[in-house]
């Protein structure tokens, strides 16, 4: 499953990082279990990322999700799965967007090799 609800984060290690990181821009794929809309990956730090969709996705704020992100094709770095918390939602007609808190990262470094891909081919978002 992509989007697992969970009671509490499953490790709190990401803890300590600041919540003010700088955001890189990025269009990565993030794949939800049930969801029929395309969900993208919209800017990313060490800390968290703003997903965006068409779709309306039914989240509630404060909740732990896992969630599978797949990175560009030409990062060559394969999908991974991230434990966050849901920040925010925003909802409109035409545009659903969340913010998230990472939790619990892949052990197997991915994540770090994705934002380091971002860092290199990215400008700052605001």
């Amino acid at each position: 499953m992509l989007f697992i609800k969970k009671n509490q984060a499953e490790d709190q290690n990401l803890g300590n990082l600041a919540l003010r990181a700088p955001r890189y821009n990025s269009v990565a794929h993030i794949m939800i279990n049930g969801f029929d809309g395309k969900a993208l990956l919209r800017n990313i730090s060490q800390s968290g990322f703003r997903m965006e969709s068409r779709t309306y996705a039914a989240l509630t704020p404060g909740e732990y999700y896992t969630m599978r992100l797949l990175p560009e094709e030409s990062s060559h770095i394969k999908p991974f799965e991230v434990t966050v918390e849901v920040r925010w939602i925003q909802s409109t007609e035409t545009k659903f967007s969340a913010g998230f808190l990472i939790s619990k990262l892949p052990a197997d470094r991915s994540f770090e090799k994705y934002i380091n891909y971002i860092k290199e081919r990215s400008t700052v978002a605001a």
